[in-house]
């Protein structure tokens, strides 16, 4: 199976479990399935695109370091809001200034962002919206096919220690792992 065909199955897999509500400002109007509720919130879906500009942007931002071919395929041919799946809450791929966005995201925080990148740290999520342990590919680490565990780190650990950030969690051993246990858990 090649690296696209697996993200597409990923894809439709989170897609016909349903990814929930979020609210308005944080969903471009072409991935609402519907209009908002009374509560401002909407039901979206991973929605297939041409292109998305900023991904290559995103790719220098990280240089020397680079991100899971499999992630590119996601983050280059697919547009998202947040979404949580597992222990991970993927930041959104939408090119719109919402809060958890991606490209915005990765170097949010002046004094982490900075220590995660020197360390090969790419971070793309986090726990969930309330904490704020980066969830990042270590590229230190990478395996075949530029591929890279997931791990979180002690996000205290590093503004308490400025330049110290240590794995407290490995999330899953590659990408192309927690992609396939999300598909076979359908």
């Amino acid at each position: 199976m090649t690296d696209d065909s697996l993200i597409d199955r990923f894809v439709e897999t989170l897609n016909a479990r349903g990814l929930g509500t979020l609210p308005e400002s944080e969903v471009p109007a072409e991935l609402r399935t519907g209009p908002p509720d009374q509560f401002c919130s909407c039901h979206w879906k991973i929605r297939p695109a041409e292109h998305n500009p900023w991904v290559a942007g995103l790719e220098e931002s990280v240089a020397p370091h680079h991100f899971p071919r499999l992630f590119l395929s996601l983050i280059s041919r697919y547009r998202f809001a947040e979404f949580e799946i597992g222990r991970i809450m993927f930041f959104a791929n939408t090119g719109q200034p919402v809060f958890h966005e991606l490209a915005l995201s990765i170097a949010k925080d002046p004094v982490m962002s900075p220590v995660l990148l020197q360390q090969g740290l790419l971070q793309f999520g986090a726990p969930d919206t309330v904490r704020y342990d980066p969830i990042c590919f270590a590229t230190a680490k990478k395996k075949k096919n530029r591929d890279a565990p997931i791990v979180q780190i002690d996000h205290e650990d590093i503004l308490s220690r400025y330049g110290k950030g240590r794995i407290v969690a490995e999330i899953a051993p590659s990408f192309r792992h927690f992609i396939e246990e999300v598909i076979a858990a359908r």
